[in-house]
């Protein structure tokens, strides 16, 4: 998970530097797909895109994956190791190598495919760094991660609406669609943080003797509480269900 920290004459002037809404009017309107880079393809200038995104390098970003919040005042460690479900130690840690006053928003990005060195160029935030661990705290609550797999592809509003489970529960939800299948393998161990949560997920896979290769994963992230049909769900999304995954 990403972490950028910042400070902002109001919440209004905040929610203008992540405002994707002009660039995406102007993408709907061609094909709805990321920029491929061939001539033919026109695509809506990336200079409509917010600030954060172009001072990041990044097209746009999936809101389930990002918290974006502004304080009224300024922030504090504890606070805000709450509010993102971070590790304080760790966040303690990649904060006290800046000098930060008085920051008073946060974004943190819970994405693969954005490298540090792209994070790291952003001017209007200031870039902590990546934070692998979710807090110990929250484990007791949250930690349960459900995965299916399967070749279709869906929008994360229709699978929320198919597995009908309180919103409030949902801790992470991360659905990766290919057009061409890849290896199972290397779509858990890139997308699913904690490496022992993904080496389990792979045996279980490889136990049930799941086709190595696949177009899509869902990982459920819920709170430990929370129950679930599994296998239904997998019926209603077309996809195989390989199981329920504990945070140790």
């Amino acid at each position: 998970m990403h972490i950028w920290l910042g400070n902002f004459q109001s919440e209004r002037e905040f929610e203008k530097y992540l405002d994707q809404k002009e660039y995406l009017d102007a993408w709907a309107i061609y094909d709805n797909e990321l920029p491929t880079g061939n001539e033919y393809d026109v695509e809506p200038d990336t200079e409509l895109r917010c600030d954060f995104c172009k001072e990041v390098n990044l097209y746009t970003y999936d809101e389930d994956s990002m918290i974006m919040k502004y304080y009224q005042d300024a922030i504090e460690i504890r606070a805000l190791a709450k509010d993102i479900l971070a590790d304080e130690e760790e966040l303690g840690n990649v904060w006290k190598k800046h000098t930060i006053n008085n920051a008073n928003a946060v974004i943190a990005y819970k994405v693969n495919d954005l490298s540090e060195e792209d994070a790291s160029n952003s001017k209007t935030v200031e870039y902590l760094g990546k934070i692998t661990r979710i807090s110990a705290a929250s484990t007791d609550d949250f930690g349960v991660h459900h995965l299916w797999v399967g070749r279709y592809d869906f929008e994360k509003e229709e699978i929320k609406e198919i597995i009908d489970v309180d919103e409030n529960e949902i801790i992470d939800l991360n659905f990766y669609y290919s057009y061409m299948k890849e290896k199972l393998d290397d779509m858990i161990i890139n997308r699913i943080e904690d490496f022992n949560v993904a080496e389990k997920m792979i045996l279980k896979a490889d136990e049930m003797k799941i086709p190595n290769e696949v177009n899509a994963i869902l990982d459920l992230f819920l709170n430990k509480t929370s129950e679930i049909d599994g296998k239904k769900i997998g019926m209603n999304l077309g996809m195989k269900y390989i199981g329920r995954f504990e945070v140790e």
